[in-house]
């Protein structure tokens, strides 16, 4: 793949991760966790996916919101996205006897969204 080819696809990746785990919250919290453990293993693979997707040739250009710590940082961001990547995994199996059902999603997920965020991209 391209450079353009492999931030597009991140960005990509990144972008349904968010909308997914907006639906995990609602479905979760309706107790609907057949579906939301669905949604919780494909958000699992694409952070194990989005580990890969941060080679040196792509620290710039093509819209990139990625700020330069991430390649200064490529084993703990990395760790990161492979660390998210478990916790859906473990949330996906746990989800349906958790007595908070939010406390569980805020701790296992949006956490690492709020770690990766706060750490490795461009404000907004």
């Amino acid at each position: 793949m391209t450079a353009e080819e492999i931030i597009k696809n991140r960005q990509a990746l990144f972008s349904k991760n968010y909308r997914t785990a907006k639906k995990v919250k609602s479905l979760a919290s309706n107790l609907d966790f057949e579906d939301a453990v669905l949604l919780m293993n494909e958000m699992s693979e694409n952070y194990r996916v989005l580990s890969e997707l941060f080679p040196d040739n792509t620290k710039e250009g093509f819209d990139t919101e990625a700020l330069p710590i991430i390649w200064e940082e490529k084993d703990k961001f990395t760790k990161l996205m492979l660390k998210a990547s478990d916790d859906m995994t473990q949330l996906a199996s746990i989800i349906e006897d958790a007595d908070d059902v939010g406390g569980v999603l805020t701790k296992l997920m949006w956490s690492n969204c709020k770690a990766c965020h706060n750490r490795y991209r461009e404000e907004h």
